[in-house]
């Protein structure tokens, strides 16, 4: 009575491999896909808005120093917060693919003269920058937006 059994899951197994054998449907031929895009530039009206990220700058300082005066315990606080709204509000103007580089420099204001000097290597095309300062009697502060377009 085994015997019988493996037999007849013998034939079972024989009459399953016969149904794959059965010629298969082609499969639908797919459209081409596009061909990749490489964006190495920036498109028209997608470029480093550095008017609209200058207006940012002027109106965070303001918002953040108006009044005050100088205290150098305060100070790297201030900067700090001056720095990461610039960058939060420079983000929210969706410049696609930019990355944002904000720097921000408080000093006491006494008379004596400030001499800042900046050198960087970048592709005058796609990459630019905006900076302010503010200034009352006692605080100088400056402010700078890097826009660095990735490739």
């Amino acid at each position: 009575m085994a015997d019988e059994e493996v037999e007849e899951e013998a034939e079972v197994i024989e009459a399953g491999g016969a149904e794959s054998e059965t010629p298969l449907t082609p499969v639908e031929t797919e459209k081409a896909l596009a061909p990749p895009k490489y964006e190495v530039r920036p498109g028209l009206g997608e470029k480093f808005q550095a008017q609209n990220v200058r207006d940012i700058i002027v109106s965070t300082m303001q918002e953040q120093l108006t009044g005050r005066q100088y205290r150098s315990d305060q100070a790297p606080r201030w900067a700090k917060v001056i720095a990461n709204a610039v960058r939060q509000r420079v983000q929210e103007l969706d410049m696609k693919r930019y990355k944002v580089i904000v720097q921000t420099t408080i000093l006491e204001l006494k008379g004596a003269g400030v001499k800042c000097g900046q050198r960087c290597i970048w592709d005058p095309e796609t990459d630019d920058y905006a900076d302010d300062l503010y200034r009352n009697d006692t605080i100088f502060c400056y402010t700078i937006v890097y826009g660095i377009y990735l490739y």
